[in-house]
């Protein structure tokens, strides 16, 4: 067998969807589709029955899934063996964090270091998916955890700072709205709650005003607020550097994750994922103040 064929039916039997299982693999859904057909007819087994709800497994399939696991498995683990034992600077480096810590604050930084490493090829990935390092979906993660949990215990990395938020508005929203009782007109844009009053709304300094609009995006929710929507818990180092918007007064920053930077063992001595790690440390490392909400970009 062709293991490219096996990832390929590992992707369906995990999605269940020949669109979502493409999403993942990066290709479309008809090279999915085209893919099994093929590898069916090569093996003579009909791995998958197709229904109107999508890509359902046969008993040949089950029977095949967890074989395929384990291979998958040896296969990534060799992988990152061999990875490890690479000392040169030159190569491709995956990298996988929140949106919202590139825009203005890491991408100077990472510029920097592409001119300092030619030979490097970074692949960014913009994400707040958890991305699976054990299986080589990305070399590096910068992830955003909730403040005093742990990352997963089979990788390693630190914690680079505490990510603090704070309450803020346009400077126009508050000319045009008054967040006194009563208030009519003014609202909070909420995430991912679906309560208008949630929780860190009641515990806010403005537990009177309701919540409204769900943007569940970091940079979304700092560009509606800018734009108008309503006022805004916002990640500090994000709202601190747009000038249209304010602090709420009295408004305390307070720490809601603990950001960390990821990696599997058995890459850490792989020069060029070394290099970058030290390299993006330092430069998350120099604005600690910023991440904390204490003072602007330096």
């Amino acid at each position: 067998m062709d293991w490219d064929d096996v990832r390929f039916f590992l992707a369906l039997s995990r999605a269940g969807s020949a669109r979502t299982a493409g999403t993942y693999l990066g290709v479309s859904h008809s090279t999915v589709a085209r893919r099994i057909e093929q590898f069916e007819q090569k093996i003579g087994v009909r791995l998958f029955d197709r229904t109107p709800s999508g890509y359902a497994l046969t008993l040949a399939g089950e029977d095949m899934v967890e074989t395929a696991k384990r291979t998958e498995t040896d296969m990534a683990a060799l992988e990152r063996r061999l990875l490890g034992q690479d000392k040169k600077l030159e190569g491709q480096v995956c990298v996988t964090f929140p949106d919202s810590l590139t825009s203005k604050i890491l991408m100077p930084d990472i510029v920097k270091f592409t001119k300092a490493y030619p030979g490097i090829d970074l692949e960014l990935v913009l994400s707040y998916r958890v991305f699976d390092l054990s299986k080589r979906e990305a070399d590096i993660a910068l992830r955003l955890l909730r403040r005093n949990s742990s990352p997963p215990p089979h990788l390693i990395g630190r914690k680079l700072t505490s990510v603090h938020y704070a309450h803020y508005a346009s400077r126009d929203y508050l000319a045009d709205h008054t967040l006194e009782v009563p208030s009519k007109t003014a609202s909070w844009t909420r995430w991912d709650d679906s309560d208008r009053f949630p929780n860190w709304i009641k515990e806010s300094l403005h537990p009177h005003i309701p919540g409204r609009n769900s943007l569940a995006n970091g940079m979304m929710q700092v560009q509606a607020a800018k734009a108008g929507l309503g006022i805004a818990s916002l990640p500090c180092f994000a709202a601190d550097q747009e000038p249209d918007l304010i602090r709420l007064p009295n408004s305390i920053n307070r720490p809601y994750f603990d950001m960390w930077i990821l990696s599997h063992p058995d890459l850490k001595e792989t020069a060029r994922l070394r290099a970058f790690r030290e390299h993006l440390t330092k430069a998350i490392l120099k604005n600690v103040p910023l991440y904390e909400g204490e003072r602007p970009l330096s």
